[in-house]
């Protein structure tokens, strides 16, 4: 083997024999290397320098070795035929036109089935890439890109000449990262890993805009300010793996296209175009970040990756694939567990590998602009019954309470409470909208911790009325309290109402908040309409419900009607707890261990030991209570 096939391989996979972790980066990176060189050494059959083409053949024999020690895949076995031929054409000094091709497919198959993250994570400024390009390249490849800078002279091989059109046609921005970020070997060009990933992108796309002229670039402009190449070019992940080549190849101007955007990647934007594009995209950099063994860093990426991604679409979903839903939450929760335990490097990476695919999945079961009309309705209507529901029976027992035992004065309080709760609500709906951005995690915390107050506060409330719930009990505790009525409402028990019904809608409501926002970017125009519809709907339903629990719970004899109430409230404080347990544990601030054990979200069900422990421990301090004080009220 080659001395620089050594250096090269060390370059692209550093400790191969054991990392896992950088195999199918390093596929990808072999494969750009073999699409791009062999055409300049071997032609119509002819090899044109030896040692060049011995690199090329262990190139494409390691690329197989390669992807046959990949992690199972249903895609390995198609993309191991595929290297197989390569490596069969190569040894054949096939023509270049076809080698070219198939090492391109097999690259664009091991980037989608191992979702090889290959793009940036913003658009990258080109300005801040010229000034480092005058710094570190321009000495030997030139201020022009040409190649003839003044420490080129006496280099062997040459620096690359950036405006050689048979090279530059066959190299996406991808390509050159790698060479920045990697080096050639047996040439004096290094790699540029201690500059930073952003860095190492700007210059990439910098460097590409060599190859293309200003005439070039101005009809690619017009031609994308008419509309044109938004499906061929939808973010800068097309952008940053298309070969101008492939892009003449598709006709039209999607060359001129590719070299405007390459020049001025803001036009497209890194931002994801949904949820689930952020999720797919952030869960790269988790793994990214796991690779360069910044684990904390890979852990709340994966954390972000849920909250402030697929949980935002997860009401969409579920009307349209709801196992898939389920199938989702759990593998992107064995990535996370896997990233905080320091899972083997396989593990890790098979546990990724499942949740990119089940992202993708749930992005072609829901696409955010194909949202039905029906879609966009049943989840408004879900997002605004499921959250309201809780709140209403809590509100509606308080309520009941109140009436029943002629607190009337407490009323307002109550009405005080919830009001101040949806008003916070819309503000903030303006603040997470427009002025700052509220993360997945800080929304996770605050629900969890809501919750976990809410819980604490029923559980009183709940043994407070449990312990009323005789006649003559309830008796004593009237005439106990009657002097201090005379003086109205005490302003101690109004604001402890008033603080239990905001803690009951407030939680509500700002999760509502977020999960509406996320449906109005996903529905189209035709959907928005159906958005609404649902929302009032299911608003409507709630305020019949809260009556009819009112009217018909004052109703009941004063002894069943405490009884309920306070088994209502045992209950919520039951379910509370475990969704607060798990909020929290979803915004990373607590560990999760997972069972096998039936999920029922409804409930606050979820299977993990830490949330289950408590509302294990909850319903045996509700039982014992309830034990301890059923023997004074029959002695009663």
């Amino acid at each position: 083997m080659p001395v620089r096939v050594l250096v090269l391989l060390s370059l692209l996979a550093p400790g191969l024999a054991g990392a896992a972790a950088d195999t199918p980066q390093t596929v990808v990176n072999l494969l750009d290397y073999v699409s791009v060189e062999y055409p300049a050494f071997v032609r119509d059959g002819r090899v044109l320098d030896a040692d060049e083409y011995a690199e090329q053949v262990e190139f494409s024999a390691q690329a197989h070795d390669l992807i046959a020690a990949l992690p199972a895949n249903p895609q390995r076995a198609a993309l191991l035929a595929q290297a197989t031929e390569l490596s069969r054409l190569v040894q054949a000094k096939a023509d270049a036109g076809p080698v070219t091709a198939l090492a391109r497919s097999i690259q664009r198959g091991v980037i989608e089935a191992y979702a090889v993250a290959v793009t940036p994570r913003q658009a990258p400024d080109l300005a801040a890439a010229a000034t480092r390009y005058a710094a570190d390249c321009a000495q030997c490849h030139g201020v022009r890109g040409d190649g003839a800078g003044p420490a080129a002279t006496g280099l062997d091989p040459a620096p690359t000449d950036f405006r050689d059109a048979a090279r530059a046609s066959a190299r996406s921005a991808y390509g050159l990262y790698n060479t920045i970020s990697l080096g050639v070997s047996g040439t004096a060009m290094a790699g540029f890993n201690h500059l930073s990933e952003d860095e190492r992108w700007a210059l990439a796309f910098y460097v590409s805009a060599f190859s293309a002229d200003d005439a070039l670039r101005a009809r690619g402009a017009t031609a994308w300010e008419r509309g044109s190449g938004r499906d061929r070019f939808p973010d800068l992940a097309a952008v940053a793996t298309t070969t101008p080549s492939e892009a003449r190849s598709a006709g039209g101007d999607a060359e001129a296209i590719l070299a405007f955007l390459r020049s001025q990647p803001s036009a497209v934007g890194a931002a994801p175009g949904s949820p689930i594009d952020f999720s797919i995209a952030t869960l790269d950099r988790s793994r990214e970040a796991w690779r360069a063994g910044r684990t904390d860093e890979a852990y709340q990426l994966a954390v972000s990756a849920y909250l402030e991604g697929f949980e935002l679409a997860e009401a969409g979903l579920a009307g349209s694939d709801p196992e898939l839903l389920k199938r989702t939450e759990q593998t992107m929760m064995a990535y996370r567990n896997a990233v905080r335990a320091g899972a083997p490097a396989q593990q890790l990476e098979t546990a990724h590998a499942a949740a990119i695919a089940l992202l993708h999945q749930a992005k072609r079961a829901l696409s955010s602009a194909n949202l039905l009309p029906t879609a966009g309705l049943a989840s408004s209507l879900v997002i605004i019954l499921r959250e309201g529901l809780e709140a209403i029976l809590v509100l509606a027992a308080m309520g009941a309470f109140l009436v029943k035992t002629q607190r009337h004065e407490g009323l307002p309080w109550l009405h005080a409470g919830w009001i101040a709760a949806l008003l916070l609500g819309a503000v903030t709906w303006v603040v997470s909208s427009t002025l700052i951005a509220v993360s997945g995690a800080q929304r996770e915390v605050t629900e969890g911790v809501t919750a976990l107050v809410s819980a604490g506060v029923l559980l009183y409330v709940g043994f407070w009325l449990h312990s009323k719930s005789s006649a003559t009990r309830w008796s004593a505790f009237i005439r106990g309290r009657m002097a201090g009525a005379v003086g109205g409402f005490g302003l101690k028990a109004g604001l402890a109402i008033a603080l239990v019904a905001f803690l009951a809608v407030y939680r509500e409501v700002f999760e509502t908040v977020l999960f509406y926002q996320a449906l109005w970017l996903q529905a189209g125009a035709a959907a928005r309409s159906a958005v609404l519809i649902g929302f009032v709907a299911g608003a409507a339903a709630l305020v019949l419900l809260a009556w009819a629990i009112v009217r018909f719970s004052v109703r009941l004899p004063l002894s069943l009607f405490f009884g309920a109430s306070a088994l209502l409230l045992a209950v919520l404080a039951v379910v509370f707890a475990g969704q607060g347990i798990a909020a929290l544990q979803e915004a990373g601030k607590l560990p999760v261990s997972p069972l096998d054990f039936p999920a029922v979200p409804l409930l606050g069900i979820y299977p993990n030991l830490q949330g289950l422990l408590l509302q294990l421990a909850l319903v045996t301090v509700i039982v014992a209570g309830w034990l301890m004080m059923r023997g004074p009220a029959r002695r009663a």
